[in-house]
């Protein structure tokens, strides 16, 4: 996994942006249950296909890490609520945070039996943020899960 330092900038930390510029961004609180991962997948897919230029295999790939990390922190958070945040930080860049706002220990992926029903979500985010050029990883507390990639098309 990445190291985690290239994750301390969140979107309220965000530099200012020039005036007269509006930031590409989602902000959504959303119910910890299963259907919510499905809405947090629409709302990205929108925001991705606005905002950014990417080629159709890019954005499923942005879609099945939105949804692992959404699905982790509802399986896994003990907050009645996620937030999930999406934004442009500059042009070429993509960045993503999914917060359940649960202090726990920070995950880690993990291999399992081939015969095992669950426990590959962090090993495909692994692999697809890797195959993307990208980084990500969990902030010290372990109450958001976060993903920045450089993309070239990334903001109008």
């Amino acid at each position: 996994m990445p190291p985690r330092d290239a994750g301390s900038t969140s979107l309220l930390e965000a530099p200012p942006r020039p005036a007269g510029t509006v930031p590409a961004a989602f902000n959504m609180a959303l119910a910890s249950t299963p259907s919510s991962v499905e809405v947090a997948r629409r709302v990205a897919r929108a925001w991705v296909r606005c905002y950014c230029r990417m080629q159709a295999d890019q954005v499923d790939d942005v879609l099945i890490v939105m949804s692992e990390l959404c699905t982790n922190a509802i399986q896994y958070g003990r907050s009645e609520s996620i937030d999930v945040r999406g934004w442009a930080p500059a042009p070429g860049e993509l960045r993503f945070e999914v917060h359940d706002w649960s202090p726990s220990a920070v995950p880690a992926p993990q291999y399992v039996d081939p015969d095992a029903e669950g426990g590959r979500g962090l090993v495909i985010v692994d692999a697809l943020v890797a195959e993307m050029g990208g980084a990500w990883g969990f902030t010290d507390e372990g109450t958001c899960a976060w993903v920045h990639l450089v993309l070239a098309g990334v903001g109008r």
